[in-house]
């Protein structure tokens, strides 16, 4: 066999490989791709009686990384309380948890007080939302944290009737001082965001 047979026969099977991949490719060309929706409210159903929830009050982890789990175990082992997460839902930030994942803790599912604040007054009426991160750093939650905590407040303050100025950060609660969420958390666009 010739040598231009031989590049005529590897040139042909290269244009034969590369013409079945174009066709198993084409079907997917110009779809667009949707990003993953949340369905909040499956996500925040509850097979018990539901707490007249009035708060909504807006955490950060102060950790580059975390999900539920970990904080559960921490609240459980370091800080002794039975219940463990202190936080009814965690968004997490793709260290530890999906990147815009939103999960559900316990005392959301049995719809108990929290134990995410100083004030056990405010505990008792307070839906917890942690986001995984620290914002008082030079962060901020990611774009896909970001749409899944405006979702998140946004179904939640429609379902309880919690009004704007109920949505408040950590550091906004009469407690001793703290920075949570961080001086970068978004909550003037959060508030922006959310139709009330």
């Amino acid at each position: 066999m010739k040598i231009v047979e031989r590049h005529v026969i590897i040139f042909s099977i290269a244009m034969l490989i590369t013409a079945i991949g174009l066709f198993i490719y084409l079907p997917f060309i110009g779809i667009e791709r949707k990003p993953l929706t949340i369905d909040i409210e499956k996500l925040c159903r509850v097979d018990v009686d539901e707490n007249e929830w009035k708060y909504v009050v807006l955490h950060h982890s102060a950790t580059d990384a975390g999900n539920a789990r970990r904080f559960d175990r921490y609240h459980r082992k370091k800080r002794k309380w039975p219940e463990g997460l202190a936080y009814h839902f965690v968004i997490g930030n793709g260290n530890g948890s999906g990147n815009g994942k939103i999960e559900v803790g316990d005392r959301w599912k049995k719809q108990i007080h929290g134990a995410h604040t100083a004030n056990m007054d405010l505990n008792r009426i307070a839906i917890g939302i942690c986001l995984v991160g620290n914002f008082e750093k030079d962060k901020k939650p990611t774009k896909k944290q970001f749409r899944s905590l405006v979702s998140l407040v946004d179904y939640i303050s429609k379902r309880y009737n919690i009004p704007e100025s109920n949505i408040i950060m950590h550091n906004q609660v009469v407690q001793k001082g703290t920075a949570c969420p961080g001086k970068n958390f978004p909550y003037e666009q959060l508030i922006d965001r959310i139709g009330f």
